[in-house]
């Protein structure tokens, strides 16, 4: 964050964001949301207040959602900034001293075009998050990962569990495609995503068939696709996971971005 010419809010005052750096977040419990702005907007906004509101709740905290106002500040960024598309970083940090509330821009990395059509390479690492359902600073596991994508030169990493189970991404959900039939971790096992949850509910709407179990490494041969959910990917196919080979062209994947997309253009 540091050198970029922005502004940011805390504790909903305008501040240039060259007087904050991401480090103290490392120090109390800091819960944060990553929204994504497309045309001006932040996309299923309700989402992620619910994602915030279930953090609060499961980290034991007495804090009413709806006091926040956390819509009208990011919009209020929104404005201040004239973001027309990017991430904007919600974060509420819990001290001994009280509560500080940061909104602000953060750096985006959005596939090409060209890694929707042919998909991305991904690798594995053998990692967990503790209290998985909650959306909280890792500093820890961030670190691991990212450096894990730079050396590998891949998009994302899948966390395997003590169980030998890929569970979810880095900053990712991810699903697994076999027999017309989509697999993705159930609650309590990864984070609920907000791209997750949309997929999960084109599923219902169109009588897709979901099993939400997690799917053992050792397995994963013999799924036919494999894609991943989030802020940024949005729907995104897997092309290769440790250099196993998925269908990035599968039906049933092109159906379910077709229609994520499809809702997408229509709604904002």
């Amino acid at each position: 964050m540091k050198g970029d010419k922005h502004m940011m809010l805390f504790n909903n005052k305008p501040i240039d964001n060259k007087e904050y750096s991401e480090e103290i977040l490392n120090q109390g419990l800091s819960i944060y949301e990553v929204c994504r702005v497309f045309r001006g907007k932040v996309i299923f906004l309700n989402d992620n207040l619910l994602r915030l509101d279930n953090s609060i709740k499961k980290s034991s905290l007495d804090i009413n959602l709806k006091s926040l106002h956390v819509e009208d500040k990011l919009n209020r960024l929104i404005q201040l900034e004239n973001i027309k598309e990017g991430n904007i970083k919600y974060v509420l940090r819990i001290t001994s001293s009280g509560i500080d509330e940061y909104v602000y821009q953060i750096k985006h990395s959005y596939p090409a075009e060209e890694a929707y059509q042919h998909g991305v390479d991904t690798v594995t690492c053998r990692a967990m998050r503790e209290n998985a359902e909650v959306k909280y600073i890792n500093s820890g596991l961030r670190e691991m990962t990212n450096q894990i994508l730079q050396e590998k030169d891949v998009y994302e990493v899948l966390l395997i569990d003590e169980d030998e189970c890929i569970t979810e991404g880095s900053r990712s959900n991810v699903f697994f495609i076999r027999d017309n039939t989509l697999y993705t971790a159930p609650l309590p096992y990864v984070l609920p995503g907000t791209s997750r949850k949309r997929v999960l509910n084109i599923c219902q709407e169109d009588k897709l068939n979901v099993i939400e179990k997690r799917v053992n490494y050792k397995d994963i041969a013999t799924y036919e696709a494999a894609f991943i959910t989030g802020t940024s990917p949005l729907v995104l196919p897997i092309a290769r996971i440790d250099g196993i080979a998925f269908n990035p062209h599968h039906p049933l994947l092109m159906k379910v971005m077709e229609r994520y997309f499809d809702l997408l253009s229509k709604n904002f």
